[in-house]
């Protein structure tokens, strides 16, 4: 996804010069070089399609196959038919790329603030309770002194370290299931969800919550299932299924509400 015109106008740059049947050419100063196409041109859905909140209804059920649960095939199905840049409408305007060289272009070009498209449904939720926008939704400078306090704990090269034992211990309980259960999908998938509750767990509050030995109390798998309501209702929020939340309280939007409430709590 991309965040500032400058980044798109490098990322097509690229890619025209990758993808010859995207590409023109120009000369200039007596030096060939590849320019990219305006943005205007990029490939991707037109028409009905880029028209705001309907534009993206029509990308999922019951127009097409897909669901909130299958944008991921959604999206893989976009790059097949347009290629490694698409420009799509879903939930707001967006330029997704799909090749690596394009992904590192993105993040070396967008500068020290960067524009990134905030979640949506936490915005709305934090203009209405007035609540001060977290880093989730912050930009610009307010984003960057966040994110930098953040980046002193997050990202020192030995910070994994500290947590690396206890680590080891979830992902061990984590085995020790999977080797003695014969689990269907939804039961798999649902293990994965507490493998990973479990190890952000022990970094978020330096505790085993019990999600891997049925130990977790009655306060844990509240919050457990909170959290993929809180998860859920973003997704939904973000493909086509809550259209109108941002004008008023809709049932996508209640429900995100009261989960996240038990969240925060």
């Amino acid at each position: 996804m991309l965040r500032t015109s400058g980044t798109i106008r490098r990322v097509w740059q690229t890619c025209v010069q990758q993808y010859p049947a995207v590409m023109t050419s120009t000369t200039s100063y007596s030096t060939t070089v590849t320019e990219g196409k305006p943005f205007e041109e990029m490939p991707g859905p037109r028409g009905i399609y880029t028209w705001p909140l309907i534009g993206t209804a029509l990308h999922f059920k019951p127009f097409t196959e897909y669901t909130a649960e299958t944008s991921h095939k959604l999206v893989d199905s976009l790059f097949d038919k347009y290629g490694p840049v698409v420009k799509v409408q879903l939930g707001r305007k967006l330029v997704m790329v799909s090749d690596p060289k394009d992904i590192e272009t993105v993040f070396r070009n967008e500068g020290k603030y960067p524009n990134r498209p905030p979640v949506e449904l936490v915005e709305v939720y934090q203009k209405r309770r007035g609540i001060t926008k977290t880093l989730t939704v912050e930009q610009g400078e307010n984003w960057y002194r966040l994110r930098s306090a953040v980046n002193k704990r997050l990202m020192r090269a030995d910070s994994a370290t500290h947590y690396l034992q206890q680590q080891n211990h979830v992902t061990d309980d984590f085995i020790k299931i999977l080797a003695t259960n014969s689990l269907r999908p939804e039961e798999l998938s649902e293990l994965f969800y507490r493998y990973a509750s479990e190890s952000i767990g022990v970094v978020t509050f330096n505790k085993r919550l019990g999600y891997l030995d049925n130990s977790a109390d009655e306060e844990a798998n509240k919050f457990l299932e909170a959290s993929k309501t809180v998860f859920r209702q973003i997704h939904m929020s973000m493909s086509g299924k809550s259209l109108m939340h941002n004008l008023y309280r809709n049932k996508t939007y209640r429900i995100f509400e009261r989960a996240i409430d038990i969240v925060k709590a």
